[in-house]
């Protein structure tokens, strides 16, 4: 976990390379200084941390050039079975432990990107993902990985010789007086035992007991409570920026917002939310999705309407009942001249019950059937062109064929003109 700097008002301690694990300490307040306090927490938490990074990906290239040099190991894989791990145990406190746990991340699909639960479903090549942490007593972050599937054995055992020897910066290699390891590696059990066994006293170890297995699970799920709470408050935030940003017709700002906004709402999705949080959160991630894409459908250099295609697409996914997703992939389509699609769009949305009396969807899907030109007033031109979208064109007439509440209702009302 990285250090957690103090309050912005007042004299601050100037920072020395230790306090970053050697890293450049002005590097590290010049990225800091430029990310905002969570407003939950009071203070930049690693998920403010990581968002700016992957924002900002200069400075993270110079982060990591600068931990090359130092010869900071990134790979999970390094070979530490060499270590002189005897070597930790004359600075054990008497009072430190550290937990060892595993979490349940949410889903990749076959390309591993993460999916929202619901998109599980129905998305080929699913796979759960895992999170392996070691914590201390004060609650810093020795080690996080992240395993597609259950880890196996040899996985288990490399993340605790990572969370002893390369800790995340600024810890240092340790040993703690005790370790606590949940009871979700019980079945990994023979392949640590020796390892463990091993190493030098005062350390010991044990599994957690059910009680405290029970307790630990109570307070994830008020953790859990807390965290979609506040993931929706971020979202709501994020959206609000991401508004202004497209009154403003600035179609970057807008994007970061809206995805800021969205990785928001998956992490609340991934915390077990109750029915009408998870509702919430789907509909909330349909609209982001949905601004999405009429952001990077705003004209000029670098509009992007392949990429507006698949947000108004994901958004109809998170909740096919909002109506603004068909109508940001009508209009993507035909940025694309991709007429058919675009009306197919629309009128998918209208055969659906709870949107089948949408005014603007019905608008939308007339605008698209009458190139811009709307319903026409002369009976000889109406009443031809109904001939064509029912009988003479079969690719139209298939796709309105059936629909009923307002579409319906809009040809009656012309027809009675004129009877």
């Amino acid at each position: 976990m990285p250090p957690k700097p103090g309050k912005r008002s007042g004299k601050r301690v100037k920072p020395t390379p230790a306090d970053f694990g050697g890293l450049d300490p002005e590097f590290m307040m010049s990225i800091l200084d430029k990310i905002p306090p969570n407003p939950q927490t009071g203070r930049v938490d690693l998920t403010d941390i990581m968002r700016h990074m992957s924002q900002n990906p200069s400075e993270m290239e110079g982060l990591v050039s600068q931990m090359d040099s130092l010869g900071v190991a990134s790979d999970p894989n390094v070979d530490l079975t060499g270590y002189d791990f005897a070597s930790l145990g004359y600075n054990i406190k008497s009072e430190s432990f550290w937990v060892l746990q595993l979490e349940s991340m949410g889903m990749v699909d076959a390309t591993g990107q993460s999916i929202s639960p619901d998109a599980a479903h129905y998305s080929a090549g699913t796979r759960p993902v895992f999170m392996i942490y070691c914590y201390d007593e004060r609650g810093r972050y020795r080690i996080t990985h992240e395993s597609i599937d259950l880890p196996d054995s040899k996985i288990v055992l490399q993340s605790i010789r990572r969370a002893i020897v390369k800790p995340a910066l600024p810890l240092k290699p340790g040993l703690p007086r005790l370790l606590l390891v949940s009871l979700r590696f019980k079945q990994h059990e023979a392949a640590l035992k020796p390892f463990l066994d091993a190493l030098p006293a005062p350390f010991h170890w044990r599994f957690e007991t059910n009680e405290e297995a029970e307790g630990l699970a109570e307070g994830i799920h008020r953790k859990n409570e807390r965290g979609v709470r506040e993931g929706l408050e971020s979202a709501n935030r994020w959206k609000t920026i991401g508004n202004a940003a497209y009154g403003r017709k600035d179609r970057d700002k807008a994007v970061n917002a809206y995805t800021d906004a969205s990785e928001d709402l998956l992490h609340v999705l991934s915390q077990k939310p109750d029915i009408d949080e998870e509702k919430k959160a789907k509909r909330l991630l349909a609209i982001c999705r949905s601004n999405r894409a009429a952001a990077r459908l705003i004209p000029g250099v670098g509009m992007g309407a392949e990429e507006a295609l698949h947000d108004a697409q994901d958004a109809e996914k998170a909740d096919p009942s909002y109506n603004k997703s068909y109508i940001r992939q009508a209009s993507a389509y035909q940025v694309l001249g991709q007429s058919d699609e675009a009306q197919e769009a629309i009128a998918r949305a209208l055969r659906r019950s709870d949107l089948e009396n949408d005014k603007g969807l019905v608008d939308r899907l007339i605008e698209l059937l009458t190139d811009g030109k709307g319903l026409s007033d002369d009976e000889g031109t109406f009443k031809c062109w109904i001939l064509d979208i029912l009988i003479n064109d079969k690719k139209t007439s298939g796709r309105v064929k059936g629909l009923k509440g307002e579409w319906k209702r809009r040809l009656d009302a012309q027809f009675a003109k004129w009877n």
